[in-house]
């Protein structure tokens, strides 16, 4: 089935860029050392289909070299994020070298602190010797152009990090769940826009967890909700290039929806919210108050 390529352009915050509101995450497909193949035609089909977004980590080693070999020739095309998940200058450093290294690249468009879960962490970062410094330096020596931090676990944490750094970036859980138990989208969403932060959705699709949702034919209405917020895009990961078209096809039809259906969507959401936000829960546990 042919699939439409036309996605909406959103600004980057107050950058000055503009991004497509629907990006590649990094993780899904392209993690997987043995399915190199096809991780290289979910990239390249990406950009068939005018996906200019890519984002991937240093925690995600394999990632890291299909998507460098996906977009080979195409770098000019597109806007390239990465992350480093440790919390000292040197290492963040070394982690950005290999990134560069693997992804063929002399630059990144956005280094991100990767997944800031607690107080001793922001402590780290921002401290003497703190990731932020190589994160800074980056920026200065014309490696990396935006700065950004990601977060899934705590939003009083990423408002913590809001607040201790001047970041043109935010990457934070954004699908209907959320409304069930401390909530990113009524702390840092209205955080971030206000202060001028560009918002990157993750877990639209609580890392693959809507297939177990019963009583909806596609993953549309979610991956609506969710660019209904004030976000600049939201990531997708995909396992096959079928889906990869499915999920464009849904983007490039895109309307917001109106809060009424967005309301309804997130009542429905109620007895499997503890299940859909795994990726709050440490232990894998919630807690009573969400259970109940």
């Amino acid at each position: 089935m042919p699939v439409a390529t036309t996605l909406e352009k959103r600004n980057l915050g107050d950058t000055g860029a503009s991004v497509g509101l629907l990006g590649l995450g990094g993780n899904r497909v392209l993690t997987k050392r043995d399915r190199r193949d096809e991780a290289v035609r979910v990239v390249r089909r990406a950009l068939d289909l005018g996906v200019t977004f890519f984002d991937t980590a240093r925690l995600y080693p394999n990632s890291e070299v299909h998507l460098g070999e996906g977009l080979e020739g195409h770098r000019d095309e597109v806007f390239l994020a990465s992350k480093t998940h440790v919390r000292g200058r040197a290492m963040a450093w070394a982690h950005l070298r290999e990134t560069l290294r693997r992804l063929r690249t002399d630059h990144l468009d956005l280094w991100q602190l990767h997944d800031v879960r607690t107080g001793e962490e922001v402590r780290r970062i921002f401290g003497a010797g703190g990731a932020i410094e190589a994160l800074v330096a980056a920026r200065e020596r014309g490696l990396v152009r935006y700065l950004g931090v990601t977060g899934h676990r705590s939003p009083e944490v990423i408002c913590r990090c809001l607040e201790s750094f001047d970041f043109d970036t935010a990457m934070i859980p954004v699908n209907p769940a959320e409304g069930h138990y401390r909530s990113f989208l009524t702390s840092v969403l209205p955080r971030a826009a206000g202060a001028g932060v560009g918002v990157i959705g993750m877990y639209a699709f609580w890392g693959g967890r809507v297939a177990e949702l019963g009583g909806f034919e596609t993953v549309e209405p979610f991956l609506r909700f969710s660019l209904s917020q004030p976000v600049s895009t939201v990531l997708v990961g995909c396992d096959s290039v079928r889906q990869l078209e499915e999920n464009v096809r849904h983007a490039s039809r895109f309307a917001p929806m109106a809060p009424p259906e967005a309301d309804a969507l997130v009542r429905r959401m109620a007895p499997d919210a503890s299940r859909l936000m795994y990726y709050k829960f440490p232990n894998g546990t919630p807690p009573s108050e969400l259970e109940s």
